[in-house]
């Protein structure tokens, strides 16, 4: 083992690995899971396509997360280094593979910090406190992405109580919410769901599948801090079957009590769990108008604003783990030669990449200013675009993560695999091919909007209607612009491969 480490971590030459503590334990490493995967952010983005979305989520469940929890249990196993995918794809297929594989998994974090989750977060304190003008949304904004950014760059023992904190938090909210819908229900009725319309159809396939496709990843990201463990090699695997079953719950039950209390005609992307919250609330106290327009009063005054606020908690704790565990692996990779040297630094004082950690909070700051600016504070757009980007970016990654899987097992059979897939190299095969085929049609439907159907412009995000080429060019911009940022990156991470010179060729052979 210390072997493999050696050959695959050249970087610990200079003692910057020394400097990480093992702070993690396996009930740290499920929260952290727990508050990285259930994005509840994009519940509202699943549930506009009403029963299927149920149907949908149970299919991808079981063919697109269950094969990738399996290949990321055998590879954080068998390759429990501080990196994770960045350090599986670099010894499947080599340096700049590796490099591009962390640039695109990092990248996905800023631009869903800055996107999707700062605009949910705004929506939220919209709901159930007061409207903010654009000058207060920027602070919001600032404070929301700075707090995020801190808590990723404390020391890992105080660090990891907030993914924890987040974890539990969604545990309690989205009990509390089913809860409180079951109690609308019984005393306003509940909507009717009818079983015809669980059947799948293709458009409805298109519209949310990448969504849904994006509420299952993270599951390899524990993986990127496996040096900060106490037991990698057990706690990852068992951590991974633990999470996933509750991650499952906390979808379907939310998604289906949404179902049953909001009409399907007045669900948004960006305000479908928040206008399902505040319309059950109203059962502690509270009206809704004919127009749908809810005012809470009372105890659902004050369960909206405890609600509210724990979302906006939930959504900061997640945002946190995203950037603690991408900013490891991209500071893993730069250590490693995939980029400037100095981007992967552990600090001595916090035994953390803070280095990498100004930088994601840095560009997430950036994204949202960019984000504010081009769509003119319309949240609709904001939300459709950075969802959009970070979902695309992460799993474009995974078009190379899950072919890394079956290739190891084929030319590093020797790796001591305390988890193993079980099925031979036939599963081995099936594991890769199924995940990976995914993930391409996923980045189809993402770059495309209404990809093989008969009017795709009706497909495009909420807020871009009729606007494909704004969309595309907000959209395809960031994308685009990852292969020369990594190329540059790479350049400029020559001095420290040519440090190693024998590092690539004893991570392939």
């Amino acid at each position: 083992m210390n072997e493999l480490i050696s050959a695959l971590d050249p970087a610990r030459s200079d003692g910057e690995r020394s400097k990480l503590r093992q702070e993690l334990r396996r009930l740290d490493t499920i929260f952290f899971l727990i508050s990285a995967m259930v994005a509840v952010d994009t519940v509202g983005a699943i549930a506009i396509g009403g029963e299927q979305a149920f149907t949908w989520l149970i299919v991808l469940f079981v063919t697109f997360f269950i094969p990738s929890a399996l290949a990321s249990a055998e590879l954080g196993a068998a390759l429990p280094e501080e990196g994770g995918a960045y350090v599986w794809v670099r010894t499947a297929f080599g340096g700049f593979a590796g490099a591009l594989t962390s640039l695109l998994y990092w990248a996905g974090t800023p631009m869903w910090l800055g996107g999707s989750l700062t605009v949910v977060a705004i929506a939220v304190f919209e709901s159930f406190r007061s409207p903010l003008s654009t000058t207060g949304a920027l602070i919001f904004g600032i404070v929301f992405i700075g707090g995020a950014t801190i808590g990723a760059i404390v020391p890992l023992r105080l660090g990891k109580w907030l993914p924890s904190s987040g974890a539990i938090g969604q545990i309690a909210l989205l009990v509390f919410f089913t809860g409180s819908a079951v109690a609308y229900g019984i005393s306003h009725g509940f909507n009717g769901l009818v079983a015809g319309d669980f059947a799948p159809s293709f458009s409805v396939f298109v519209a949310i599948v990448p969504i849904l496709l994006y509420s299952f990843v993270g599951i390899e990201l524990p993986s990127s801090a496996a040096e900060e463990m106490v037991d990698p090699r057990h706690d990852i695997p068992i951590a991974i079957a633990r999470a996933g079953i509750g991650q499952l719950l906390m979808y379907a039950v939310p998604i289906l009590a949404v179902l049953l209390v909001v009409p399907t005609d007045r669900l948004s992307s960006l305000n479908g769990l928040i206008d399902a919250m505040k319309t059950v609330f109203t059962v502690y106290g509270g009206s809704i108008a004919p127009d749908g327009a809810v005012t809470l009063t009372g105890f659902g005054a004050v369960f909206g604003f405890v609600g509210g606020a724990l979302f906006i908690w939930v959504l900061f704790a997640s945002g946190t783990a995203w950037i603690m565990g991408a900013g490891r692996s991209q500071a893993a990779a730069c250590l490693d030669g995939a980029g400037p040297a100095v981007l992967g630094r552990i600090s001595a004082r916090t035994g953390v990449p803070v280095v990498m950690g100004l930088v994601s909070g840095a560009v997430s700051m950036a994204t949202m200013l960019t984000y504010l600016l081009v769509t003119d504070g319309d949240g609709q757009k904001y939300f459709s675009v950075g969802l959009t980007v970070a979902v695309a970016l992460i799993v474009l990654a995974y078009l190379l993560i899950f072919p890394a899987f079956v290739t190891l097992r084929i030319r590093r059979p020797d790796l001591e695999r305390p988890f193993r897939v079980p099925g031979g190299m036939g599963i081995a095969w099936l594991v890769s091919i199924v995940s990976t085929a995914w993930a391409l049609l996923a980045v189809i439907c993402l770059l495309w909007p209404g990809f093989g159907t008969s009017n795709p412009d009706g497909s495009l995000p909420a807020g871009f209607e009729g606007q494909r080429g704004s969309f595309e060019l907000l959209v395809l911009s960031p994308i685009v612009a990852m292969l020369p940022i990594c190329a540059g990156l790479y350049y400029f991470g020559r001095t420290q491969r040519r440090a190693s010179p024998a590092k690539l060729s004893q991570s392939v052979s």
